[in-house]
């Protein structure tokens, strides 16, 4: 399941900057070029190949993963990453064949290694659609795939609506027809976007007053910074998406 949408966002990727300037500074990863992006996804192919995950999404553990490859072209680490991404991809359908302990370490905080697929798909469709907008590049925001990681998304943030004692709210996406309750109680608000929009404002690309501004019944202000996965924030300045 997860192995299949990995190699189809890669795919993309590698087409998508083939004819594009690497130079290019990402907005949603100020310090990272395009090709910057692209040496982190190929890095993280790389070490998922080797099972190193110490330190799994932390900025040390992503800047390695760049500067290692600071030295090679563009071309060189895209030939290295088609070199891994079938096992990697295969990796995150199979994560036990790798005798991962059963909780990781990471920027997330102590994570269930069985999350490091779902985990993968949102990072590396999120990357995509950085590139995207670094390019101006509005296509692709109805992939099937995209769906599938707003669910994922939306359910990730139920545990700090409950760490914060939140009252429950119903994100639907309003173009796959799925919606999710963030709590157990009856929910005492709406949001509805489509699942491009839920994915980039749980993962932290939109402003405040953006979120504020989707299509909200109900007060959305006491559960914005909730609806953030925990260890990203959100945005100061719009990427104009």
């Amino acid at each position: 399941m997860f192995a299949e949408s990995y190699v189809r966002a890669q795919v993309r990727i590698v087409e998508l900057i083939a004819d594009k300037d690497p130079l290019v500074m990402v907005p949603a990863c100020p310090e990272w070029t395009a090709g910057d992006v692209v040496r982190h996804l190929a890095g993280i192919s790389m070490d998922t190949t080797n099972g190193v995950f110490e330190g799994f999404a932390s900025d040390e553990w992503t800047d390695k993963q760049v500067r290692d490859r600071s030295w090679m072209s563009l071309d060189g680490v895209i030939e290295e990453w088609n070199g891994t991404i079938e096992e990697a991809a295969a990796t995150f359908d199979n994560i036990e064949r790798l005798g991962l302990p059963d909780t990781l370490q990471s920027a997330l905080g102590p994570i269930p290694s069985s999350i490091l697929g779902p985990v993968a798909i949102g990072d590396i469709l999120h990357h995509e659609f950085d590139l995207r907008n670094a390019y101006n590049d509005t296509s692709g925001r109805d992939l099937m795939d995209i769906h599938f990681a707003a669910a994922g998304h939306a359910r990730s943030v139920r545990g700090t609506f409950s760490a914060r004692n939140l009252p429950t709210i119903r994100i639907e996406s309003t173009d796959s027809g799925m919606g999710w309750d963030i709590g157990h109680e009856d929910p005492v608000a709406t949001l509805a976007a489509t699942s491009f929009e839920i994915m980039r404002a749980i993962g932290g690309r939109r402003t405040r007053s953006e979120m504020a501004g989707m299509g909200w019944e109900g007060d959305p202000e006491p559960f914005l910074d909730a609806l953030v996965l925990p260890h990203l924030a959100m945005r100061g300045t719009s990427l104009h998406e």
